[in-house]
């Protein structure tokens, strides 16, 4: 009876050790799943279960950081390696000894990508990249599954500064910094560029306002007088007088030309590739304009223009209205800018006195016709003149886009003194 006693204590011993904690581990209870009752009476598994009572238990004896031999082991929680040291030697046994053979499995957490078995009781690991790693050994008795306790032993390996975010932060803030400063600094050049050539456009300009108006002036005089001189004698149809008449209006010409030659050197405003508002500057501007009403009307969808054709076109804009302000006696001047598919057409209208065409006594001394017609064809376009006396003038050029927007290289006429 007491022997029977003793072998049911054992067996009950045996079951609450071994058998219950591997039915807990092997039914996981779900969400809203009664879980099942544990038969008591099921027989005990053989002697030779999967996970035997003996297994080894694994300890980690300490590092080092480079040598394999025990004298230079080190015992810490928590390992932390300079930016110089990125060599760690891991050394591992098992608690007791034991009488199987063990081998055991290492992994290094964050570098290793699986386990590495092996009967020896160290690791090497060499050139770590900065980070965090967990160092993890397992033993066991050969010829048994892998079940037993897991050693773990944190690592951290430092890095250098050049390796570490706020370097490449500081990095990225130096490198914006550094283009701001070369995009102030070509800035700064090209402000200091065009000053230079502002200035230098203002001397011109002086220079000529000093010298080569004051020469016209002189010579307009001098010829004025010897005109009236012929006057006075009774001589206005002599052919002296003709010709000396014939330089009065070349040298009344050549004053007008430069004067806006010095006007446009002086503009120191931006060059705009905007045709209507280059035409309403150059008719607000204009020194006659107070006499006569003018008005402008763009009609179509306006494009911006290179900047020499919109010099060329305000040209024969301001050289027409001049035209009629000074010799057709107007008092209503309409501008305006047809912009077609394929061309671009400026009119200029004035309700003038007009003049015949065929006449060639009117036009004899007067080059204002021959240059916007001069400055039409640099563009590619045409120059159409239509009038009559008593009815007025009319002033027009078209001009296909295509023939405007050629090549750089094929726009030789384009004036240097414009800047563009």
């Amino acid at each position: 009876m007491l022997e029977n006693l003793k072998r049911m204590r054992l067996w009950l011993l045996l079951f609450w050790c071994v058998i219950l904690p591997r039915l807990e581990g092997q039914v996981v209870p779900m969400p809203y799943t009664p879980v099942p009752p544990v038969v008591q009476d099921l027989p005990s598994p053989p002697a030779s279960s999967s996970v035997p009572l003996n297994e080894p238990k694994t300890v980690i004896r300490g590092w080092s950081s480079g040598s394999e031999l025990d004298s230079a082991l080190r015992h810490e929680d928590e390992i932390s390696l300079d930016p110089s040291h990125s060599e760690i030697v891991f050394f591992f046994a098992t608690a007791s000894h034991a009488d199987s053979p063990v081998e055991f499995r290492y992994r290094l957490y964050g570098s290793d990508s699986d386990w590495t078995v092996t009967d020896g009781r160290v690791a090497h690991y060499r050139r770590l990249a900065p980070g965090r790693y967990r160092f993890e050994v397992q033993a066991r008795t050969k010829g048994e599954p892998w079940g037993g306790a897991v050693a773990v032993l944190d690592v951290q390996q430092r890095p250098f500064f050049y390796q570490t975010w706020y370097f490449y932060t500081l990095l990225c803030l130096c490198l914006v910094a550094l283009a701001g400063q070369l995009l102030s600094q070509r800035d700064q050049l090209l402000k200091g560029q065009i000053a230079m050539v502002l200035e230098e456009r203002n001397r011109i300009a002086s220079d000529c306002h000093d010298t080569l108006m004051a020469g016209f002036a002189a010579i307009s005089w001098q010829l004025e007088a010897t005109a009236k001189l012929f006057r006075d004698a009774g001589a206005a149809e002599n052919p002296a007088a003709q010709s000396c008449e014939l330089a009065r209006s070349m040298v009344a010409h050549c004053q007008a030309e430069a004067r806006r030659i010095i006007w446009d050197l002086r503009d120191s405003q931006e060059v705009t590739n905007i045709l209507s508002q280059a035409l309403l500057r150059a008719m607000s501007t204009h020194r006659l304009h107070e006499r006569v009403g003018t008005n402008l009307d763009v009609q179509g969808d306006e494009i911006p223009l290179p900047p020499g054709a919109v010099h060329h076109l305000v040209c024969i804009g301001q050289e027409a209205v001049t035209n009629a302000i000074r010799h057709a006696e107007s008092s209503n001047i309409h501008v305006s800018l047809r912009y077609d598919n394929e061309s671009l057409k400026l009119l200029v209208r004035d309700d003038g006195r007009g003049f015949d065409l065929t006449d060639q006594a009117t036009r004899n001394g007067h080059f204002g016709i021959l240059v916007m017609d001069e400055r039409a064809r640099k563009l590619g376009g045409v120059l159409h003149i239509t009038t009559s006396a008593g009815s007025g003038t009319e002033v027009a050029v078209t001009v296909s886009f295509k023939a405007i927007h050629q090549p750089p290289h094929q726009q030789h006429f384009v004036v240097p003194w414009i800047g563009v």
